[in-house]
Formats: C-alpha cells, structure tokens, sequence
C-alpha cells in the first residue's frame, strides 16, 4: 500500500479491511470481487467522488494487487486519496466494460469465480450483461452485502467521525430553530441552517436536508419550498451532518403559536420513546425487538396502529441518493439480527398525527458495551416559537 496525499484513516486499519474482505470472499468461494457501490469503494480503498454516474469499480482478487477503473478525470482522486496502486483510467469515449474484462484477464481471473453486486445501483443491467458476455467461461456470484459485513461494525476512527458529523447537524438544528418565526420565509430558514452546518464543518450530504412548515410537514422528504411559516404551525426538522463522508442525523419540531394539547402529548410520547428505547439498546438485544418496543409505546400511548415502517437504520458512509445504510441494517419487525458494539443508527421513534404533521424526535446513537452513546446532543423537546 501507498500513502496517498490525502489519507483520512491509517494504511493499517485499510489494510485490515482488505483482509476481512479477502478472507470473506475466500469463504465464499470467490476468486475475485468488483466493487461498484460507492460507499464500498470508499470504505476499502478512500476514493470519493460525486462524478460515480460514470462507472467506475476496484477489482479486488483475493491473491493480487487491487485494480481501479475509473474515468480518466476521476483519476486524480485515485492517486491523492487511495492506497491503490494499479490505476487504468478509462477516456470518456473508451469502452470501460472492455477494459474491465481486459484487467480481469491480466489477473488470469477471467475464467473463474467472480463476485458482483448485483444491488449496486451504479452497476446497470446493460453493464451487468456485457461484461458477462465477455466473459463466457467465468462463474457469476452475487455477492451484494459482503463489502457491508465490515461497514457494520465501526471503528473508534469511524465512531469519532460520526461524533464530529453529529455536533454539525446539532449546529444546524439551532440555528433553524432560532429562525423559526411566523412570517418568516423556508428559504430563509434553510439559509440559516446550511450556513451553521457548513461553517460548523458538514461537507455535503447524502440527502438534502428536510426543512417543512405547516401542511407541507406531514410530507415525506419533502424540502424547503419557498413558503411564508403561518402561526399555529408546526416546523419540522430532519437534519443531518457529515464528516469524511459519515453522516449523524436527527429530528426536531417546533410549533408556531400556542401548541394544542394533542400536539403536547405527541411530542412527549415521542421523546418518551425515544429515552425508553436508548435504555433498552444493548449488545444482545434483536433489531425486531427494539421495532416493537418503539411501535407498541407509540401505538399504546396515542391510539394509533402499530407502524411496520422501521424504528431506526445503521447510519455511517453515504453518498447520494441517501444518507443512511439502511440496507445493511435497520429495525424492522420481526428482525431477529442482534445489536454488537460499535453499531450506529439514527433511532426514529416516528410520530404523526392528523391534521397538524411529524413531532418527531429522533437522535444518532452508537452501540457500546454497556448499552448505547447518544451522538447527536441538541436538547429534546417540544420548541415553541
């Protein structure tokens, strides 16, 4: 391995993901494995780059030098950013499924078990079919989440990211909610929050930031959108931050005006959850679990159903068109996959009710030893303006 220009981990802890992944894909009976995803090649190698709507994979054989491909401009982030030796670029009118069979044959792996991410949104089927169509003596495996076995469990370098990413998003969320007036416009209101997170030290997210007002706020992922915050209103905040590309999140909602009494009892029953589940988060504990102690306070305090939407996701490395790894993990119902230490998640204790929108309140935790860290540290309550 390389010392790139720009190194955000040490070549050890790199070298130690390789290894896991090597001895992953030597039990899974894999020759070679091509990365597509973005979050993996960052995971693994360091590499970054917005410009993934081009293609791009790191061909890693479990006995031999890694290979990037990558278009030609991108190569820049190749060599000041990754560990990776071996580089061939591609030019934008270079047939880069070409070159990749052509790499994999210089390895002598053409011919032999080949793992893919078949759930790679970058790798497209027209992609998926040409390569296996230059390489007709090759045995194809699906090996999507095998990159993500690692991503599960975070390192203390990673956990400090994700703190540092967390007093960004706390950063935000007071600065929206200082802004948060009857009269005052969302756009303005965004402004004041991407200037606090961006001068706290957020680079960009994966998710654009969810700042709604009134009876756009029971929209989901709905954005900032031009409109004037009325009185007896709620403004409702799902923000995020992101440091080295791992992200820390958390929901808030204010009330313009004097709140009405269901609006009270929601957001206390939501915060109530929200203490409740962290007390009950361990090592040992089942994801589905954790779902149904959320889902069942929740529905048992407000009356309402029992949600089968997740409680909660891993949350860590993101690039658009998320900022989560809710894939990888996540609490859902009936989940049986048990909490380990080093685990994070945004822990989303969701509450809305008719006629007024979300009175969320959601943090950023990681798992320990002993229970579970709180990240996100912007006081939980009701606000009121």
């Amino acid at each position: 391995m390389r010392t790139p220009r720009e190194l955000y981990f040490s070549l050890d802890e790199y070298q130690a993901r390789l290894d896991a992944l090597r001895s992953r894909m030597e039990a899974n009976g894999l020759d070679v494995l091509l990365i597509h995803t973005p979050e993996n090649l960052y995971y693994i190698s360091g590499y970054q780059t917005p410009g993934y709507y081009w293609y791009q994979t790191l061909i890693v054989p479990v006995d031999a030098e890694p290979i990037f491909i990558t278009r030609s401009v991108e190569e820049t982030n190749v060599e000041g950013l990754t560990w990776v030796e071996d580089s061939r670029p591609y030019t934008d009118n270079d047939d880069f499924i070409a070159r990749t069979a052509e790499a994999l044959r210089t390895l002598k792996v053409a011919d032999k078990r080949i793992g893919l991410e078949h759930d790679s949104w970058f790798f497209t089927p027209r992609d998926f079919l040409r390569l296996t169509t230059m390489l007709p003596n090759a045995t194809i495996k699906d090996c999507s989440g095998l990159v993500e076995q690692g991503r599960m469990i975070k390192s203390p370098q990673e956990l400090e990211y994700i703190r540092m990413a967390a007093k960004t998003a706390d950063a935000a969320m007071a600065a929206g909610i200082n802004a948060t007036k009857a009269g005052a416009n969302e756009n303005e209101i965004a402004a004041a929050v991407h200037t606090a997170q961006i001068l706290a030290g957020s680079e960009y997210t994966g998710l654009p930031l969810f700042i709604t007002a009134g009876k756009r706020a029971d929209l989901a992922h709905a954005t900032w959108y031009r409109k004037t915050v009325e009185n007896n209103a709620v403004m409702f905040f799902e923000l995020v931050g992101c440091i080295h590309r791992y992200h820390a999140s958390l929901f808030r909602a204010v009330y313009v005006g004097e709140p009405p009494d269901e609006v009270i009892k929601a957001a206390e029953v939501g915060i109530e959850t929200l203490e409740m589940a962290k007390d009950f988060i361990k090592p040992g504990i089942r994801c589905g679990d954790v779902h149904a102690l959320i889902q069942g306070n929740i529905s048992a305090k407000l009356g309402i159903g029992k949600s089968p939407v997740r409680a909660g996701y891993s949350i860590g490395i993101a690039f658009a068109p998320d900022w989560g790894e809710g894939q990888i993990i996540s609490f859902y119902m009936d989940d049986p996959r048990t909490l380990e230490p080093g685990m994070t998640f945004h822990l989303i204790p969701a509450v809305k009710i008719p006629n007024h929108g979300v009175f969320t309140t959601s943090d950023t935790i990681a798992v320990n030893a002993n229970g579970c860290e709180t990240l996100t540290t912007f006081p939980r309550k009701l606000y009121i303006q």
